[in-house]
């Protein structure tokens, strides 16, 4: 499969204007990725562009709806979290920052081994070395990933399997021809975090009888030494394989990287009310129906009222419980009603 991730914001607080940023993930089948290409292709004709490339932000209400439409027939998903920083302040990131921090080391002694200690503790620096604004692009970006996968492999392993054989990571490189902190976070962060975050060692990979796993087996990895105190299970699926199977960012405006900011940037002007619903009303037929609203709502801080009860001001509430229902079904028709 093909993921494409892009961002939509500059996940600050926005001096005037909305301070909601979201990133999103675009799944392709690969064994459909041409025949997207190809549909796209005649839609992106009629579409604006600036200086070339296709901009989600530039796109009215009718050519969202196209796009999506299009998509619908290809068995792909997409994926997003979002978080509002007009209710975080500085002081609270960073101090969400040194918890994170401080957890990853958490637990750990002179007698734990020297990898788990060598690899934490570098880690730890270099979460500790980011700054406010990529850290919450971080806090985004994490549960993304994991629900990304882990949704790819249950939604591919009974309709596609073959997809779950490749994970073929796609980024928008942004500034073209140089790398930017933004990449070096990514190719230096996000699959370690995710190791360390890993649900697969916690637990085995939940399957589901009759559905077939056999390509995604090749990522199957026995638990090393190091590891085996903290997990009671002697084999896991590696994280750190399937986020570098494939992995590069594009400095080119592919057609995949189009998709996703399209995609991206109308969820995030929904939220702030740039975007009718006739436009993004739709997005939601890509998503995987569950309880709640479809988008991760990422907060970095509780917010109580007097009474002491979580209170989170979110002027897009009604949006996101909108977002809550018209989602694919998770099973497969075949496999419904089955134990």
């Amino acid at each position: 499969m093909h993921i494409f991730i892009d961002e939509s914001g500059t996940f600050t607080q926005a001096r005037k204007g909305s301070s909601v940023s979201v990133v999103g993930a675009l799944i392709v089948p690969t064994s459909r990725l041409a025949r997207v290409e190809e549909k796209y292709a005649a839609i992106r004709a009629d579409l604006p562009t600036e200086n070339g490339e296709v901009k989600g932000r530039k796109l009215a209400e009718q050519h969202v709806k196209a796009v999506v439409a299009m998509l619908k027939r290809y068995h792909v998903l997409f994926e997003a979290t979002a978080v509002d920083m007009s209710i975080h302040s500085p002081m609270q990131v960073e101090r969400h920052k040194v918890l994170q921090a401080e957890g990853i080391t958490e637990g750990l002694s002179e007698e734990s081994h020297p990898k788990v200690r060598e690899r934490a503790f570098d880690l730890r620096r270099r979460l500790e070395r980011l700054n406010a604004q990529l850290y919450v692009q971080s806090a985004v970006t994490f549960p993304l990933i994991e629900t990304v996968i882990h949704n790819a492999i249950k939604f591919y392993c009974q309709r596609i399997p073959t997809e779950l054989g490749a994970f073929h990571w796609v980024i928008d490189g942004k500034d073209r021809g140089r790398t930017t902190s933004w990449e070096n976070w990514w190719s230096r962060i996000v699959s370690r975090m995710l190791e360390a975050r890993s649900w697969f060692l916690d637990k085995p990979l939940e399957t589901w009888k009759g559905c077939d796993y056999s390509h995604l087996w090749r990522f199957r990895t026995d638990v090393g030494e190091h590891l085996k105190p903290h997990t009671p299970y002697r084999e896991a699926i590696d994280l750190v394989q399937i986020m570098e199977d494939s992995f590069r960012f594009s400095d080119k405006p592919e057609p995949g990287l189009e998709l996703v900011d399209i995609l991206t940037s109308a969820t995030r002007r929904a939220l702030v009310g740039h975007l009718g619903e006739s436009g993004w009303g739709d997005i939601r037929h890509l998503m995987i129906h569950r309880g709640g609203s479809y988008i991760q709502d990422v907060i970095l801080t509780e917010v109580r009222s007097e009474s002491g009860t979580m209170m989170v001001p979110c002027s897009y509430a009604p949006v996101l419980r909108k977002w809550s229902q018209g989602g694919k079904n998770m099973i497969a028709p075949r496999f419904r009603g089955r134990s």
